[in-house]
């Protein structure tokens, strides 16, 4: 009875709010916000200024900016997040569909706006994919023949009806984010909002869940907001693009005219940071075997995840691994640190089998960034958990401190130090997982997914320091859907396809077999 009556209160109150008080009915905008600021509570300096804007019904708006620049904390504002959940300060208007978002509880503004966050994992409240797409239907107290509809839709939108059945932890991190897309989509939402919508999906997938999204935006008439980095594939379906810096708008107007500027401006900030190497005539190192992996073979609830993988990596290398989401990357760099066992196989590091070595003991030569920042954070401040590894080795603590501060200097996070770390940004705290593995100098760093939630400038800092490595004779393999960035700086490709090793080759020829066997999202972007 009461989610009958919530029901019925949702879409009477925000119809009605559209209304002028004469009766005169006329639409309001999808989005309006006037004078918004707003202040975590543990921040000098707010995440948001001054921001106001419109957004039109059935418009697609595009939102870009520097990592930390307050576009996840704008999108919180918009869907209501701010301030029913999200502590802090905040002072001027959000209206969505015309009603105050401070008037309306956050169940309420859920029938009108949704918001896909940039972690999937934070918004997913159900074991299994099934429930997790129709948890919002069945709290509208819609009847169940409805509620069953919106799932299969939802999920057959975004290409997702392969994974009913299956259990939301099973899943990879690409498919989560499309779980999380449907779950919003079935609510049926007259605006949603998407936080880095791709950021953990193949280019491929990718590629297909933008032009679903805009399928839908055509035929249900929503209004789209988009948070993202990567804007090439939105410039030609978007209506307009916001620049956002330090909290507030600085650019905004037409996609192109804006993108141009934008670019101009990144060109000179980030240039020069990471030069990247000539890797269509650069060899493979010829140091020392460091990683020796031997027909690895991997199950996850009887179900073979990695078929016979065997490569040899040396000492110096800068391995760039590709594939689509569900091929047993991220299963094979958590076999190599440890965190998964083998079925079968072997695996050497510097020589030593890993088979029954404890993983503390592989993380000393291993240096594993995941790819979920939440999953490797430890402490309550930023700068004790950048030595925080260095703690656990014993090492000088003198030494650990300069190694943690100038680390930190690099990445732009040494005015966080004594933040918690959950405080920062998505991306924030991706540079903080990366921090946290240098000091205690693994010879091998491995990097899962490094670019998401990255702006471009930061990604060139990302870069240069595993080049930096490298040429001090470190190993670097870097997971990434980032196909430009992977050819740009690897000197040796990997392409997993369905848990095999389906190319293993420097840049130019990879790109060469790549284009041979029909693969071609998977091939960087012609200069």
């Amino acid at each position: 009875m009461r989610l009958q009556r919530l029901r019925k209160r949702t879409e009477g109150d925000i119809v009605s709010a559209r209304l002028q008080p004469n009766g005169s009915s006329r639409v309001f905008p999808a989005i309006s916000i006037r004078d918004l600021s707003f202040c975590f509570p543990d921040r000098s300096l707010p995440a948001l200024r001054n921001i106001s804007f419109e957004v039109a019904e059935g418009e697609f708006v595009v939102i870009t900016g520097s990592s930390g620049s307050g576009k996840s904390a704008l999108a919180l504002a918009m869907a209501g997040y701010i301030p029913h959940v999200v502590e802090g300060t905040m002072t001027g208007e959000v209206r969505v569909c015309g009603a105050c978002t401070t008037e309306f509880a956050l169940c309420d503004l859920a029938v009108a706006i949704s918001l896909c966050q940039q972690d999937p994992e934070a918004q997913m409240c159900t074991f299994t994919v099934d429930d997790e797409v129709r948890f919002g239907p069945e709290n509208l107290a819609l009847p169940v023949a409805e509620v069953l509809r919106r799932e299969e839709e939802s999920l057959a939108a975004i290409d997702c009806l392969h994974l009913k059945g299956r259990k939301t932890v099973g899943l990879s991190g690409g498919e989560k984010q499309r779980v999380a897309l449907a779950s919003m989509l079935a609510m049926n939402p007259r605006v949603l909002i998407l936080d880095e919508p791709t950021s953990n999906l193949d280019p491929e997938a990718a590629h297909e869940v933008l032009l679903a999204v805009e399928k839908l935006r055509q035929s249900r008439k929503i209004t789209l907001v988009i948070i993202e980095h990567r804007l090439s594939p939105l410039l030609r379906l978007a209506d307009r693009l916001i620049v956002m810096a330090q909290g507030e708008i600085r650019l905004a107007g037409k996609p192109d005219e804006v993108y141009r500027q934008y670019v101009a401006r990144l060109h000179d900030e980030c240039g020069v940071i990471a030069q990247p190497p000539t890797p269509d005539t650069e060899t493979s190192a010829e140091g020392p075997i460091v990683l020796d992996v031997r027909d690895l073979r991997f199950k996850r609830r009887e179900v073979e995840v990695l078929h016979g993988v065997s490569l040899k990596v040396r000492r110096g290398e800068f391995i760039g691994i590709i594939g689509a989401n569900g091929s047993g990357k991220t299963t094979f760099l958590e076999c190599l640190a440890g965190l998964n066992q083998p079925d079968s196989g072997d695996i050497e590091v510097r020589g030593v089998n890993t088979r029954g070595v404890k993983v503390s003991t592989i993380a000393r030569d291993i240096g594993f960034v995941f790819q979920n920042p939440n999953h490797q954070i430890f402490e309550n401040t930023v700068g004790a958990e950048v030595s925080f590894a260095s703690g656990n080795f014993g090492l000088d603590p003198e030494i650990t401190a300069r190694t943690a501060h100038r680390v930190l200097s690099e990445f732009d996070l040494k005015s966080y130090e004594e933040f918690h770390p959950l405080r920062l940004s998505h991306g924030e705290k991706r540079r903080l997982n990366l921090c946290s593995v240098l000091p205690h100098g693994p010879g091998i760093i491995m990097l899962d997914e490094p670019f998401i939630g990255q702006d471009p400038l930061n990604a060139a800092k990302i870069m240069a320091a595993a080049l930096r490595l490298k040429h001090e004779g470190y190993t670097v393999l870097i997971v990434s859907h980032d196909i430009d960035m992977v050819f740009r700086y690897c000197t040796r490709i990997l392409l997993f396809d369905a848990g095999r090793v389906l190319i293993d080759d420097v840049p130019q020829m990879a790109r060469r077999r790549i284009r041979e066997i029909g693969k071609i999202s998977f091939l960087p972007d012609e200069p």
